[in-house]
């Protein structure tokens, strides 16, 4: 605004455009309005001889007396400083309600409290040991280490806050000053470093908060993280409802409707004993009981290595329950707690209740997918629970876990370890896809529960427990778990009153989907019992899949309906589970004209499991993909506005790209139109949809190839594809696998036919695009080698009649499958009559004449004069060098047999530099230490000789000086850069002197050594993992030296090395402890 105070040097500016435009709109230069004459600056070059002004508040001038005060601070990972505003806000805005406390896991870094908490937990132990009482001494021991925690952490917040204050103001101080001098220049750079850690705290507590990883560590994260975590909170909470006809955005009047509603939702229902009794014994001959083992595993006391397992098996940066105790605390202190929890669990068992903080839990909602947000059934209820409560519950849960295969039906794919979602997808789409096997108008009935997990009986849960033939011991850890539970939820603007939970299973507790489980197979034992007819299909009857509460029920015809619906209802009764007509769907197999039946919606187009579900194959892949693809580039784009590394964006690419089409790829073809576009779309967010320095092809070769180990979508859904078929080969032969089994054994079975050199368009019989998609994955990696003496006649290639290959089962079925089998011992093909009297099975003329007139001529004349064995082709399938009948086969490995190293160019030019070059060594040396992943670009950029110096960037800009940054007199190549230039060379020599002082060592880089790397025979370890991290270190200070338009500076590399090493020692990974331990011995 005003070019002599807001300049140094001073200088005239044309800002009358900008002064019209504030003097319409009646804005102020507010900093300037409160210091008139004041001569300080929000930019400056490193050695402050040009400062600028550029950075200022605009407001409206009727809002000036609400300035409390405005300041310009220092800031940080900028060379701009902050420009601070304060303003007064009104006394009516809504304020929000303290939330519940959480511990801050730093706390378990200082030895004050981890001293106090070991001397609580001694003395309540103590205490409790002796008078064999632990819940209340347990209770008391938690009440006082949060006080501890909590008295610790404002003392030390409050010594941060005061440290914050004093760099700021030091800060401040130098910053008014025009010139500075080398003494001055150093101290602003330790200053601002150290305000830069401080800040590096509070972003790494809004990391914990935001529940992501930090891909963007050392990259200006901190106000992405505070952003990022203010995204969630308002994505996660419930901040308007709807009551009634209209909506309400009053914090008290949302609280008080939510709480009436689950208070409403949670309240006991009451059912009949003989009902109760009535439906279990209908179906008790049916119910698998527990083997005796399980029995009694289930029903043994609690064992110390049980609790120890089940606290280290905790998920980490998980938010806890109202006691606020983290995963964390539980592990750190796991030595002391274990024994006492132990002993306060087996209390808990005899008494028949937990202590009160156990029994509350607090529960957040979730916004279901693509729901209406302002109806409040649309929300997930999560319970969080007190992590003491969490470990009883998973100690049952690990116990009953590996039982459950025995006793729920293969119908049930939820929660069931070896099963999976996609059985019930693709069972689904086969049903469409081959309904010319399904000889009725049948129907699939879509059920779908009203809040399933929320409306089970305690009471039906129990009885059902019993039936399966459990002990009363676990029956009594059923009933504790639930015996007097109760919540409150967790809203914007603090949480309701508390209500029990007087039926439901809490989602969020470790043991609830197994219990739900047992309660879903009696209701699959009752609808497979129940007098209706399911569809017929290929020799079998499919009555119903499950997927926890998704319920699908198979009907033979419209007459099928009330029948199923009257099933469903008999369950309700006794289980308190309720359908939900309204939202429940029948889906037409064949053509339908009605458009409901038996009050059920009748739709050929529906969502079931997140996957839309069309009749038309090729409309239900694109309006499948199309809303991933449209999302993919959206996160893609908005990832593309930060300031991340090569690696990050990589690392990008997989967790806001790639895993979002996962789920599709498991159980749809991924179109190739699709695919490409998607990997284009991928590429094009690695190189910041720039030019592209390095082949796809590259990037996606190994670390240890000079690549990064990108994954593309068409890689990830071939090999999707794979282990489908894999799965089919190995899989049993259950009602999953029944539709791809058939369609494969009119070809000779799966096994065979990933023998065949096939093509998928001369195959004889009709394939899904699914299929069709697996089989092509299958030729790109399988390898057909040719031989006469395993030459197939089914599924060749080659081998067409009609224009296509042939496949006869009774040949198939009596073993001739080679063409070698129709040549006589003397290498002539067989006649007619000897075929018949060699393998004696009833050919007609004309079958054989179609299998001889099928083999080309040129493969009849290969076999000629070959001697015929009886002996047949071995049975197994390799794949990656793995007998796939045998053993098991990586996704890594399957991904791997899609990609062919391809050589760097960079590394030819570096070969035709120096000599013996270990690349593979070379090309991981970043990965061995604990970097930012900015410092590991630079080094990666300079291998690839794809590090942007003037020479290269020239080829873009062709008026572009091509000198040195640092120099200004030699050409600026990659190599003059980091390697010929004079103060390049200055400050290697004082980084060499340093490491020398440091290590006793006389150190002299070579030029290949820092080019490539640290390359040398020495015997110290150490010395060489110090020494190679220095160079590291130190190319990325050239790289900042470089891009900030100063020079090499030993001293300014020093401080950065310092900071590093104050970095790492709060960083608990392998590779920060072995640099702590080398520093320490150094003495870095």
């Amino acid at each position: 605004m005003n070019g002599h105070l807001d300049r140094f040097p001073p200088r005239k500016e044309d800002t009358k455009e900008l002064k019209n435009i504030c003097n319409r709109l009646d804005l102020i230069d507010i900093w300037r309005h409160k210091h008139p004459d004041k001569q300080t600056y929000t930019w400056s070059n490193k050695d402050r001889s040009q400062c600028s002004r550029i950075d200022f508040w605009l407001i409206s001038s009727d809002i000036e007396n609400k300035v409390d005060s405005v300041e310009i601070i220092p800031n940080v990972f900028s060379d701009h400083n902050t420009v601070s505003i304060k303003i007064k806000m009104g006394n009516n805005v809504p304020k929000c309600n303290v939330d519940y406390w959480k511990f801050n896991n730093s706390l378990l870094n200082n030895e004050e409290f981890t001293d106090g908490v070991e001397k609580l937990i001694d003395r309540y132990w103590k205490q409790a040991f002796t008078l064999n009482k632990y819940a209340n001494f347990w209770e008391l021991m938690k009440f006082e280490i949060r006080s501890l925690a909590i008295s610790l952490g404002k003392k030390i917040a409050k010594a941060k806050q005061k440290r914050e204050s004093e760099l700021i103001e030091k800060l401040m101080i130098i910053n008014e000053k025009n010139y500075l001098s080398d003494l001055e220049q150093n101290s602003l750079f330790a200053l601002q470093s150290e305000l830069n850690k401080v800040y590096e705290e509070k972003a790494r507590g809004a990391f914990v908060r935001s529940r992501r990883k930090w891909l963007e560590q050392g990259e200006k994260c901190t106000k992405y993280f505070f952003n990022l975590e203010k995204r969630n909170s308002e994505i996660s909470c419930l901040r308007q409802i709807r009551i009634g006809d209209s909506i309400s955005e009053d914090a008290k009047t949302i609280s008080q409707y939510v709480a009436k509603f689950y208070k409403e939702l949670y309240t006991k229902d009451y059912f009949r004993e003989d009902d109760i009794d009535l439906f279990v014994n209908n179906i008790k001959d049916k119910i698998e009981k527990i083997s005796e083992t399980l029995g009694k595993t289930c029903d043994q006391k609690i064992k110390t290595e049980e609790v120890d397992h089940c606290i280290k098996s905790l998920k980490d940066n998980k938010s806890p329950g109202n006691d606020g105790l983290t995963s964390e605390f539980y592990k750190f202190f796991i030595d002391k707690l274990t024994p006492f929890l132990v002993n306060l669990f087996e209390e808990d068992l005899e008494i028949g209740i937990l202590p009160p903080t156990l029994r509350q839990g607090l529960i957040k909602l979730i916004p279901k997918s693509q729901k209406d947000k302002l109806c409040i059934e649309n929300w997930r209820p999560i319970s969080l629970l007190n992590n003491d409560a969490k470990i009883f519950a998973l100690i049952f849960a690990k116990r009953l876990k590996p039982g459950l295969n025995d006793i729920i039906d293969e119908e049930e794919s939820g929660f069931m370890p070896g099963r999976n979602i996609s059985n019930n997808i693709r069972l689904i789409l086969d049903m469409i896809d081959y309904n010319e096997y399904i000889r009725d108008d049948s129907f699939i009935l879509f059920v779908d529960f009203y809040k399933a997990f929320d409306t089970i009986s305690h009471s039906f849960m129990i009885r059902v427990i019993k039936e399966f033939g459990f002990g009363e011991r676990f029956l009594k850890a059923i009933e504790v778990l639930y015996n007097g539970c109760n919540s409150s939820i967790k809203l914007a603007h603090g949480t309701t009153p508390r209500f029990d939970i007087n039926r439901g299973i809490r989602q969020g507790c470790p043991l609830s989907p197994f219990l739900f489980l047992l309660v879903a197979q009696v209701m699959a034992l009752h609808i497979k019992k129940d007098q209706f007819r399911g569809i017929t299909a290929l020799g079998r009857e499919f009555k119903l899949s499950q997927l926890a509460d998704d319920t699908t029920i198979f009907l033979a015809n419209k007459n099928e309906i009330p029948n199923a619906i009257k099933a469903i209802k008999d369950f309700s009764q006794v289980s308190g589970l309720k359908m939900n007509i309204n939202k429940s769907v029948l889906f037409p197999l064949k053509d339908c004209d009605l458009s409901e039946i038996n009050g059920i919606s009748i739709k050929t187009s529906l969502t079931y499991l997140g996957i839309i579900i069309d009749k038309n194959e090729t409309n239900r892949s694109d309006v499948n993909f199309k809303p991933i693809t449209e999302q993919i580039t959206k996160r893609y784009n908005t990832w593309l506005m930060r300031d991340l590394s090569l690696h990050g964006r990589i690392l990008l690419s997989k967790a806001e790209g790639i895993s979002r089409s996962v789920y599709l790829s498991l159980s749809l073809e991924m179109p190739k139109h699709i695919s490409k576009l998607l990997d284009k779309t991928l590429f094009d967010f690695i190189w910041r949809k720039k030019c592209h320095y390095l082949r796809k092809n590259v990037l996606c070769n190994t670390k240890k190839n000079g690549g990064m180990d990108v994954l593309t979508f068409e890689t990830l859904n071939n090999s999707f594809k794979i282990k489908w078929l894999i799965n089919l080969l190995t899989g049993e032969d259950n009602m999953w696998n029944a539709f791809p089994n058939h369609i494969f054994n009119t070809l000779g079975g799966i096994k065979f036919l990933l023998k065949c050199d096939y093509k998928l368009e001369k195959l004889p019989t009709k394939l899904s695009n699914f299929y069709k998609q697996a089989l092509l994955a299958w030729k790109l990696i399988y390898k057909h080698n040719f031989s006469p003496t395993s030459c197939f006649i089914w599924n060749n290639s080659n081998v067409q009649y009609k224009n296509k290959s042939i496949f006869f089962p009774r040949w198939y079925e009596n073993d001739i499958v080679l063409i070698r089998q129709l040549f006589n011992s003397h290498g002539h093909l067989l006649t007619y009559e000897e075929f018949l009297f060699k393998f004696n099975i009833p050919v007609p003329p004309k079958e054989y004449a179609i299998v001889l007139d099928a083999i080309p001529t040129s493969l009849l004349q290969l076999f000629k004069g070959i001697c015929n064995t009886n002996q047949l082709t071995t049975q197994t399938i390799f794949l990656a060098d793995v007998d796939l009948c045998v053993n098991s086969v990586s996704n890594k490995q399957i991904r791997n047999l899609f990609h062919t190293t391809t050589l760097p160019a960079g590394r030819f030019f570096w070969d035709s530099k120096f000599v013996d070059i270990n690349w593979s060594y070379v090309w991981t040396i970043g990965n061995k230490y604990c970097l930012n992943n900015k410092v590991k670009e630079v080094s990666y950029k300079i291998l690839h000789c794809i590090y942007p110096v003037k020479k290269t960037l020239s080829r873009f800009a062709v008026d572009m000086d091509q000198t040195c940054s640092f120099c200004g007199t030699q050409e600026e190549t990659i190599y003059h850069l980091f390697v010929d230039c004079r103060h390049t060379h200055v400050f290697w020599t004082e980084v060499g002197n340093h490491i020398g002082n440091i290590t006793k060592e006389t150190v002299t880089f070579l030029d290949k050594e820092i080019i490539l790397g640290y390359l040398t025979n020495k015997v110290d370890k150490d010395f060489i993992f110090i020494t190679q991290l220095f160079l590291l270190l130190a190319k990325f200070h050239i790289h900042k030296a470089k891009w900030s338009n100063s020079k090499p500076r030993f001293q300014h590399f020093l401080n950065e090395i310092n900071q590093y090493s104050h970095n790492i020692k709060q960083i608990q990974n392998k590779k920060a402890i072995k640099t702590n331990l080398i520093f320490e011995k150094f003495n870095v």
